[in-house]
């Protein structure tokens, strides 16, 4: 450990890092900071309490001691009030990084995530956007992907954006930043205003046949691939209740009618019936079984009515996150 001043104490290693902190100036310090984590940067800001004013001899002997170099030495007065202003806000900065580490690290993902998105996808993203942006994303994107994308543009278009190739420059990280931000909430980011309408859609996707379902998610998914994959993953037919966990089934039938239930189950085989109607309570399974074997007929409007009511119920719960759902048979099927 390092004495400093002659007859002054012995610093300790957290006062001797809290002074190489402050003689490196706040821009270097703050990066410098951020490798800290919360207990070490509250060890350091104890330690201002009791922190000597030091010259800049004196603090030469300390980086001496870390085995650095200050060149030409530094005219350094070290005060422990700047160094407690230094930390606490570098604290409450990890404390904000923190909360939004989660989203943080999403963002900047955008970059292997990208290449992945459809043509269409990537070409309607990269038209809207200035050239040179344009430009760097194709960029990024590789090769290979840019290859495939920069295709689809006009020759005059594309050849500009080769042209702005040749001058590309290192890109500032608040622009970075703000371009990362822009991927994710176009691509990436889940907004939750929209589960309303991702269950309408998927309601309604649900009703058509396979091959039109897969027509209608794969024009979506080269605008709003998101979207398109949040809906794809809700796309349920009333032949998948046999499909659902027995618990999910249960909270299902909790919910409808008895009534609605025999109406939508009229025209079912045997086993489908049996896997809906166990999942009823005691009584309701024993009235909906003595309908169902009563031969009741109802107009196929009703029935059909009745069906898109309990897929309607499905999608609701899943949405809510009260029962899980299959991630979209209707696409892996229809692409058998």
């Amino acid at each position: 450990m390092t004495a400093v001043g002659g007859s002054r104490r012995t610093l300790t290693g957290p006062e001797k890092v809290g002074l190489l902190l402050l003689a490196l100036g706040k821009e270097k310090a703050d990066l410098l900071l951020k490798k800290f984590d919360s207990e070490e940067l509250n060890i350091i800001m104890r330690s201002t309490e009791v922190m000597p004013t030091l010259s800049g001899a004196e603090l030469d002997a300390i980086v001496e001691e870390f085995d650095g170099k200050i060149g030409q030495g530094l005219p350094f007065v070290g005060r422990p009030d700047e160094l407690k202003r230094l930390i606490s806000g570098a604290i409450t900065k990890n404390r904000s990084a923190s909360d939004a580490s989660g989203q943080s690290d999403e963002r900047q993902d955008v970059w292997s995530r990208l290449p992945d998105l459809p043509d269409d996808a990537l070409f309607g993203y990269l038209s809207r956007q200035h050239p040179q942006i344009a430009t760097y994303l194709l960029y990024r994107l590789g090769p290979e992907r840019a290859t495939a994308v920069v295709k689809l543009f006009p020759a005059s278009h594309r050849n500009d954006l080769f042209n702005r190739t040749l001058g590309l420059r290192t890109v500032q990280q608040p622009v970075m930043e703000a371009l990362e931000q822009s991927i994710y909430e176009e691509f990436f980011a889940v907004d939750k205003g929209s589960a309303d309408k991702h269950v309408a859609l998927a309601s309604i996707l649900s009703n058509f046949e396979k091959s039109e379902t897969s027509e209608s998610l794969s024009f979506l998914a080269s605008l709003r691939p998101k979207d398109a994959e949040a809906i794809r993953k809700m796309i349920f037919k009333f032949e998948d209740l046999a499909k659902l966990a027995p618990k999910a089934l249960t909270v299902l039938m909790d919910g409808v009618p008895v009534e609605r239930v025999v109406l939508a189950l009229q025209g079912m085989d045997g086993d489908f019936q049996q896997k809906v109607v166990s999942a009823l309570s005691p009584r309701a399974r024993r009235m909906a079984e003595a309908e169902l074997q009563g031969g009741a007929s109802a107009q196929p409007r009703d029935v059909a009515e009745a069906r898109r009511a309990m897929v309607d119920s499905v999608l609701k719960l899943a949405a809510e996150g009260m029962i899980e759902i299959g991630a979209g048979s209707v696409i892996e099927e229809s692409s058998h």
